[in-house]
Formats: structure tokens, sequence, C-alpha cells
């Protein structure tokens, strides 16, 4: 299973309500005609931004999910999308349009069972790597180094780890290397674990900077809103 990231930016002249409610109300629907898509989350970006990380650009971020990458990298030649979802994103989205990660998921804390409506607090981390490592080093620490870490952050709820599948970097420089989630059940839950010295001390200050490159990556909050669920 390959799991897509389309990063959204905010077309600039409408108000963030506008932006939110186009995107559930009026793209959700039309996104939902795209017969490949096996899973389709929006993942919607919250005011507050994550003490210390780099604000993200993007007001937020489309999770959809593909039966393999052929078919994930074949979207923008679907017909169900060019003739449906693409003509309205100039409507909420800026000129530039989307851009897309093809990733694939390593579930470190799968967390329990997710209802489609389970309300939560997700924190979203696109990734660029350290310079000086590939592609191989970075993902091999991420996976093996880095994993085993994070599950100590109080009250965590699940963390999913999306590496950006190796064949892109054949024919594209992807925006991004990765993309972290870490979800809480609620915003205080959140603080509560962002501000732990498991969090601070131990990842940010101890093994982030080994394979990171903290001034390129970004991170915001988002509120899950699935639409495609099983």
């Amino acid at each position: 299973m390959i799991k897509g990231f389309a990063l959204i930016p905010k077309k600039p002249d409408i108000s963030y309500e506008q932006f939110h409610r186009h995107w559930r109300e009026v793209h959700a629907p039309l996104a939902v005609r795209i017969k490949a898509l096996r899973r389709y989350v929006q993942s919607h970006r919250m005011p507050q931004d994550i003490p210390g990380v780099p604000s993200s650009p993007y007001e937020g971020l489309a999770e959809i999910w593909f039966d393999d990458l052929e078919t994930g990298r074949g979207l923008g030649s679907n017909p169900d999308y060019m003739n449906g979802a693409y003509p309205d994103e100039p409507n909420f989205i800026a000129d530039e349009g989307p851009s897309f990660l093809m990733t694939r998921e390593n579930i470190v804390v799968p967390g329990p069972e997710l209802a489609k409506d389970a309300p939560g607090v997700k924190a979203l981390f696109l990734l660029k790597r350290k310079p000086g490592l590939s592609v191989a080093e970075f993902q091999e620490h991420w996976r093996t180094v880095h994993a085993p870490i994070v599950p100590r952050t109080p009250g965590l709820r699940r963390y999913v780890q999306c590496h950006v599948a190796p064949e892109i970097y054949e024919t594209e420089t992807p925006v991004f290397d990765g993309v972290a989630e870490l979800s809480w059940a609620d915003m205080a839950a959140f603080e509560k674990g962002w501000q732990s010295d498991e969090m601070q001390i131990e990842q940010i200050q101890g093994d982030v900077p080994n394979f990171i490159d903290l001034k390129n990556s970004v991170g915001l909050l988002v509120e899950e809103i699935r639409i495609i669920w099983p």
C-alpha cells in the first residue's frame, strides 16, 4: 500500500474559514469519486503552531492511499481526478498547486483502532534529511535508531513514519524526505507530551540533529477529517 500526501497551500484571497469549509464541504465529495483511492483523510491545519518548530506554509495535507506506487503516480492522468477534484483546486488552493509525496508507512505505535469520527490532535512533521546523508542512511536511522525513542513520549497515542518511496528519487527530488505523524487524545495531552523531557531532551536535542535538517523541516498541528475510512 502506498500513502500519498498532497501538501496544500491556501489561495491567498480567501479566509482561513473559507478554505477549510470549501475543502471539507465542496472538494471532499469530488475526491471520493476517485475510484483508485483506498482511504482519504483531510488533515486540516489548526490555529496553534508547534512551539520551536518552523511553521508550515501549507494550510492542510490530504492523505490518500493507493494499492501501489504506479497507481499513485498516475493520479495526474486519472480521469476521475482530472474531471472532478482537479478543476476545483483553483477555488481554494494557491496558484502553484499542491506538492505531492508518495510514501510507505512504518507504523511504530499503532494505538487503538480509530473510528471514522474519533477526535484527537495530530502533529505532522515534514522532514528534510540532514545534508550529507543518503536517502538510505536517513531512512535507516529514522527507522532503527529514532523510532524506539519516540514511544516514551507521555500520552502519545499513535506514531507513524511515512518514508518517501526510494523509487521516487530516481526521477525527481521530493520537497521533503518523509512525514512523521504523532497523535494525542487532545490538546492538553499534546502540550504535556511536547513539553516533556522525553520529547525535548531525548528526541529534539538528543537524536533529531543526527539525521534531520531542522532549518528546512516544518510542522503543523491538524484535525483529521476521515472521508474514506474502512
